[in-house]
């Protein structure tokens, strides 16, 4: 999960200013470098969602890590054409994609049940982590070079896929020891459902700062590069808290409970971004978005798996796929606006907008009455 999110996917939204200065891309060729990005991540996805569960899971992920690492040391010179950037960065997307769902279904076909939530905290903790990891480069920007940066990122990532190498070999014996008969039904209701369209509504509540928040901070609000810098690292801080503050949140309140708990921070964090004329607002915003992606996500995951079993896999992939395909559509969309006068402040007010409407349907939802009728429909094996 470090390496798949928190580095081969957010380390480019982090260096983006910087690179772009140095490798002289126009601003259009570095949105169309995220958006290959996102496709190869939703290929990934796609791939990942198809590939059976079997004991080559983890060859797949190790593969997926040690190409990914590549990507990043693809990206640490200047001297190529478009092209090459455009198939590293597709590249890139399509390693995070298989991480992001073999990584947690081998957990959770190899770990006892009881053991489930914390492992799963453990794991999703790392996206947190290797988000923090790319924005520490920030306040160093302006003193090595952006090859530089890069060169440490694809050093950092070589390192964690050569320990992998040795964690996730392991699980080929356990997974070959599994039952080749053992399933579960992945009939799914409402529920379901339910989660899948809240998960997509973040996904696209979140686009305006994963895009355009460093574009924000440095042309809108006319911040020096010390407050770009402190803004990036408090979204940093909040990432690696995120899985954990999901943790103890759900230990407490349930999972459903907290989901709703953090969806509903979660519409106040972007929204309130548009609050401008004071620094503290958007210090909130970053800290509050850095830490509520993460959470959502992996208490997302974890609550599929608890309802669905060994149909995890599937049914992942399926919100994971989702996720990505509203936030390829949702960047083209926002572009869009913005090409046509749309202000920040309106984009962060439709993002909000959006994951308002899912949450209120998550919370009609999940009401208790509701959750007890799809109870008393599912079948279960």
């Amino acid at each position: 999960m470090c390496l798949g999110i928190g580095i081969l996917r957010f380390s480019y939204t982090a260096l983006l200013p910087s690179t772009r200065e140095a490798y002289e891309w126009s601003h259009n060729f570095a949105s169309i470098l995220g958006s290959a990005n996102l496709l190869g991540y939703l290929v990934g996805a796609y791939w990942a969602m198809k590939i059976p569960q079997n004991p080559k899971m983890p060859i797949y992920i190790i593969s997926a890590a040690f190409v990914g690492s590549i990507s990043l040391f693809a990206c640490a010179f200047s001297s190529f054409s478009e092209i090459w950037y455009l198939i590293w960065r597709f590249i890139s997307g399509i390693s995070g994609g298989l991480l992001m769902i073999l990584s947690p279904s081998v957990v959770a076909q190899c770990s006892d049940l009881q053991h489930r939530f914390k492992i799963n905290f453990i794991g999703f903790s790392g996206i947190g982590l290797g988000v923090l990891c790319a924005t520490l480069f920030m306040p160093y920007l302006d003193r090595i070079t952006i090859s530089t940066a890069w060169l440490i990122l694809c050093a950092f990532a070589f390192g964690i896929s050569a320990l992998l190498w040795f964690l996730v070999r392991p699980f080929q014996a356990q997974l070959q020891a599994i039952p080749a008969t053992q399933s579960q039904s992945d009939r799914v209701g409402f529920i379901y459902y339910s989660l899948l369209i809240a998960y997509a509504c973040s996904a696209f509540a979140y686009i305006p700062h994963s895009l355009f928040w460093i574009d924000y901070l440095s042309h809108v609000l006319v911040l020096n590069l010390f407050w770009i810098n402190f803004n990036w690292i408090l979204y940093g801080l909040g990432s690696a808290l995120g899985a954990y503050s999901a943790y103890v949140l759900a230990r407490r309140l349930g999972n459903f409970a907290t989901l709703k708990v953090l969806y509903s921070i979660y519409i106040f964090a972007v929204l309130i971004a548009v609050l401008s004329f004071s620094p503290i607002f958007t210090f909130i915003s970053s800290f509050l978005t850095g830490l509520l992606n993460p959470a959502v996500v992996f208490l997302t995951s974890y609550t599929i798996l608890q309802l669905y079993g060994l149909a995890y896999k599937k049914l992942w992939s399926m919100a994971t796929l989702s996720f990505a395909t509203i936030q390829l559509l949702g960047g083209i969309s926002f572009s869009t606006l913005q090409h046509f006068g749309v202000s920040y402040h309106q984009q962060f007010s439709i993002a909000s907008a959006v994951l308002l409407l899912g949450t209120l349907q998550l919370f009609w939802f999940t009401r208790p009455h509701a959750k007890t009728s799809q109870n008393s429909k599912q079948i279960t094996d």
